[in-house]
């Protein structure tokens, strides 16, 4: 009997997961970081948080800086510039630069 190599099996595959608001906020309910330094989960989730807001304002997009998040997030602003740069190249978010203002949208489904 011939066996596959699961790990080679999938490895032609992306696998994309729908989430929501509420599934993110249960996952950090009772998580408490130790460090004012968020982790990336964290910071994508307060990027979910923003987005929210900026809805129930009937904005689109989360407006700010580059340097406003690296505060928020305490991350130096290269790391805050390449991991916003990483979630475009996932697909996650759109930017798009208005001077020194960063104008973002998560790529989701409003229902």
């Amino acid at each position: 009997m011939k066996q596959v190599n699961r790990q080679n099996q999938y490895a032609e595959f992306s696998m994309t997961i729908s989430t929501s608001r509420e599934l993110w906020r249960y996952l950090f309910r009772g998580q408490k970081n130790s460090s004012e330094k968020l982790t990336r989960v964290e910071a994508f989730h307060d990027l979910i948080e923003r987005q929210y807001a900026a809805l129930q304002q009937e904005n689109e997009c989360i407006f700010g800086s580059i340097s406003s998040l690296s505060r928020a997030w305490h991350w130096d602003r290269d790391t805050t510039s390449t991991f916003i740069t990483d979630l475009e190249k996932f697909g996650a978010v759109s930017r798009y630069d208005i001077g020194k203002r960063a104008v973002l949208k998560l790529n989701c489904t409003i229902g």
